[in-house]
């Protein structure tokens, strides 16, 4: 189960320049500035964005994954990949599943208790 996870984007290279990356660059609680901010956080700079280990999206194989749930919010920059890496496990044969909660913004888990919206998504 992958709840909301940044996953490299689909462009090589890092660029995000279509979906959910443009649609809502500047959305609450995720902007794209701090994508980049944390994506070099988790790399140190060491790291190319086009490594799958670092960015799964940009992998050439996606067969032999196991059974994957991808939930993303609507409201989100990474909303988009979670649909492209279900299409991509479901075009290698795999089972995946990918929920985008409607109406909710990156790190909704947190608010599940006190926003009804978001205490839906886990009924």
């Amino acid at each position: 189960v992958l709840i909301y996870p940044e996953l490299g984007g689909p462009e090589p290279g890092g660029k995000e320049s279509g979906g959910s990356y443009v649609e809502h660059a500047a959305a609450p609680l995720l902007t794209l500035s701090d994508i980049e901010f944390y994506r070099q956080v988790r790399s140190g700079k060491a790291q190319s964005p086009d490594d799958p280990t670092f960015s799964p999206l940009r992998d050439s194989d996606f067969s032999g994954l196991p059974p994957t749930v991808v939930v993303t919010a609507q409201c989100d920059p990474l909303s988009s990949d979670g649909g492209a890496y279900r299409d991509r496990i479901l075009a290698a044969g795999g089972h995946a599943w990918w929920y985008e909660e409607q109406r909710l913004v990156h790190s909704f888990l947190r608010a599940r208790k006190t926003v009804p919206r978001a205490g839906e998504a886990f009924t």
